[in-house]
């Protein structure tokens, strides 16, 4: 049964796919401010595409603390984009690779290698936009 855990843990390091971070902060843009949705598509992939422009390692700009200076825009016309580009690094935080947070990895239960998984996490977000 222990070695079952150990596999489990290392599961493939993979983010959640793209289409999952674009449904989730489409829905929480929706929820939000309508205005929003289409910086919150951009914000969405915003980690990611910095680290390809950069040509960093994958998931070397997923800390949390790069992002959080974006806060402020939450108050301005370009708030989905924070919220989409915040948002994507919390989501990577619900991955096995996990992302860090002033240094320390936080992990998640989810592996994107299954799609069950992704659609998981685009499902935690539909009460969300019921709700709002």
């Amino acid at each position: 049964m222990l070695r079952e855990t150990v596999f489990y843990a290392r599961r493939p390091r993979r983010g959640v796919k793209w289409y999952a971070h674009t449904a989730c902060s489409l829905m929480l843009a929706i929820a939000l401010n309508p205005a929003w949705v289409p910086l919150a598509l951009i914000g969405s992939t915003l980690p990611d595409a910095v680290e390809r422009i950069l040509g960093a390692k994958h998931r070397s700009m997923h800390e949390l603390m790069l992002w959080l200076p974006l806060l402020p825009l939450l108050a301005t016309g370009y708030g989905g984009l924070a919220l989409g580009a915040i948002h994507h690094v919390l989501l990577d935080a619900l991955t096995a690779h996990g992302v860090t947070v002033a240094g320390r990895r936080i992990r998640g239960p989810f592996s994107t290698s299954r799609p069950l998984d992704n659609l998981a996490a685009i499902l935690l977000h539909l009460p969300i936009l019921l709700l709002l």
